[in-house]
């Protein structure tokens, strides 16, 4: 099984929390059916384990969110296997937003969900598809459900 490093979890923790960016801002304004693209980058902190990622680690960091909708994210993950468990804490100028999602050492088109909002973001649901462009940057298409 094949370990993750810090750098491919960062990059694909940095498009789940656009994916929940995504999400939000367009839940309570868009129609169904609507995709909006966003993109993450990763800024400097937060933690990491000194070794390469592995079972049970934790780490965690902080992304300027850009595109359709700006803000910031906090993301956390967990180490699981050959992937990461990761949540997400969204905070833009009018809510928050929560995602949660597995993700592979490279995201490709890979699935997030979106658990829920405050806010004018309350009651966001959908799929975001996070793609890691480079190791501190993602592009997000998100496809909001009414």
């Amino acid at each position: 099984m094949t370990r993750l490093t810090r750098t491919t979890i960062a990059a694909g923790a940095a498009a789940l929390a656009a994916a929940g960016v995504v999400a939000t801002s367009g839940s309570a304004q868009a129609p169904a059916g609507t995709t909006l693209q966003l993109v993450s980058k990763q800024t400097r902190g937060g933690f990491m384990p000194k070794h390469e990622f592995r079972n049970g680690d934790r780490l965690g960091f902080v992304q300027k969110i850009s595109g359709d909708a700006r803000g910031s994210s906090r993301v956390v993950c967990t180490g699981i296997g050959n992937r990461a468990l990761c949540t997400i804490q969204v905070q833009l100028s009018n809510g928050t937003l929560s995602a949660q999602g597995v993700l592979p050492p490279r995201a490709n088109h890979t699935p997030v969900a979106i658990t829920g909002g405050t806010g004018a973001y309350d009651g966001a649901r959908g799929t975001a598809f996070a793609t890691d462009v480079s190791p501190t940057t993602s592009k997000i298409d998100v496809e909001l459900l009414p």
